[in-house]
Formats: C-alpha cells, sequence, structure tokens
C-alpha cells in the first residue's frame, strides 16, 4: 500500500547506479506586517499609474505628431495648388503676349485706336546712300 507524499529511504537504482533524490523544499508561509502588504499593493497601483500615465503621455505625443503631419500635407496641398493655379496664370500670359505681338493685331489697333492710316509705298522716297553714285 502506497503512501501519498512517501518516498523511497535508500534512493532509486538506474542501471544498477544509485540516483539521489533530491529533498523537497517546502516553502513555509512568510509572515508579513499589513504595512508591508499595503507597501507592495501601493507600488502596484503606483506602478500602474505610472505606467498608465506614459501610454497616455505617447498618446498625446502620437496623435500631436499625426496632426502635424496632416496639417503640413494639407500646407502641401494648397501650396501645389497655388502653383498650378499661378502656372495657367502664366501660359495665359505667354499667349496674350504671342497675340499682342503680331502684326495683324498692331496694324488693326493702329487703325483703329489711333485712327492711323496707311501711306502709299510711291509716296516714301529714300535718301540715297553714299556708296551710291549719281547719274549725270
Amino acid at each position: 500500500m502506497a503512501v501519498v507524499g512517501a518516498r523511497p529511504a535508500g534512493g532509486i537504482r538506474i542501471l544498477g547506479r544509485r540516483s539521489r533524490v533530491r529533498p523537497r523544499k517546502v516553502q513555509q508561509p512568510t509572515r508579513r506586517s499589513g504595512a508591508g502588504r499595503r507597501r507592495r499593493e501601493m507600488t502596484g497601483v503606483s506602478g500602474l499609474l505610472v505606467a498608465i500615465a506614459a501610454a497616455a503621455g505617447l498618446a498625446i505625443f502620437y496623435l500631436s505628431q499625426s496632426s502635424h503631419v496632416a496639417a503640413t500635407g494639407y500646407q502641401i496641398d494648397a501650396f501645389e495648388a497655388r502653383v498650378a493655379e499661378l502656372k495657367a496664370e502664366q501660359q495665359q500670359l505667354i499667349l496674350q503676349i504671342g497675340e499682342e505681338k503680331s502684326p495683324a493685331v498692331i496694324e488693326q489697333r493702329a487703325t483703329e485706336w489711333l485712327k492711323l492710316v496707311r501711306i502709299p509705298h510711291n509716296a516714301v522716297k529714300f535718301a540715297p546712300t553714299s556708296t551710291d553714285s549719281p547719274t549725270p
């Protein structure tokens, strides 16, 4: 009949060798005063509060950084839209300059706004150049 918790006195033989049996260590209940337990509980609670505060600080830092990145992204989008708008305006001005320089538009403005008329070709006489010799 086996007894619960009983151990063999001489050890156990395995392949002709005797093995050592280690004695069991029984944990003795430690007596602590109520202050020690309270200190340990307070440390646990204060550690938990520190962890919560650190997590809240990290969360606030993360949110501030992500909102700053989002705001910077919106500013970049606004600047890119402004650049596109200015490039379109520049293209329109280049087109307008090209139209204003055309001879047809210049002639039309001269006749309509300034009331200028075309001179007949035979009305213009050029002075002879110094290399031209007068004919006798």
